[in-house]
């Protein structure tokens, strides 16, 4: 195996990771479109509007949120520019992970906030998006629907992953240089 790809394992993870995050999310907004708000869970609990989503809602959103509902809410959002433009930034960041040197890599990653600035709000509510679709149930579809919610996790995630990549990439002083550059002095 190529050695930078080997060394550069834990950074496709990364990405592959963001973008995994993203789709799950696409998923989830496409799963809501496509169930009715009068469906209930086995304890009766609807899934309207203003309707508090139990972890039973979220398996019946995941169960109706397949990929042709998942990519027909990235285009029916206003924001399809953006969903499609992180899509295109992943495949980018793959290719240059797998061809390009580390300071092609960091220059790229230094537009990324520019280019995807709900990933600046997304980066601090990602870990509380989570949170409450694993443990706290407290979305309503409402939170859903008022937010950009797709571009903000996503883009979150986004800059999770390219933090990571940048902190990893970045150029590091050898323990020989420096010791032998404070001897001669």
């Amino acid at each position: 195996m190529n050695p930078k790809l080997h060394g550069r394992r834990p950074l496709y993870t990364a990405v592959i990771f963001s973008f995994l995050t993203f789709f799950t999310f696409a998923r989830i907004l496409g799963g809501i479109d496509a169930t009715p708000d009068t469906t209930t869970d086995s304890q009766g609990r609807t899934m309207g509007f203003n309707d508090v989503f139990s972890a039973e809602h979220y398996a019946i959103i995941l169960r109706n949120g397949d990929l042709y509902h998942a990519l027909r809410h990235l285009f029916k959002d206003d924001l399809w520019i953006q969903h499609w433009s992180l899509i295109v930034a992943h495949i980018v960041l793959l290719v240059l992970l797998a061809e390009a040197e580390a300071r092609t890599i960091r220059r790229f990653l230094y537009v990324q906030p520019v280019l995807f600035f709900w990933g600046w709000f997304g980066f601090w509510v990602l870990p509380l998006g989570v949170y409450d679709l694993l443990w706290g149930h407290t979305s309503d579809g409402e939170t859903f629907s008022d937010l950009p919610y797709v571009a903000i996790m996503s883009q979150g995630a986004w800059f999770l992953a390219c933090g990571f990549i940048f902190f990893k990439l970045r150029p590091r002083r050898s323990v020989v240089a420096e010791s032998s550059s404070s001897t001669t002095v």
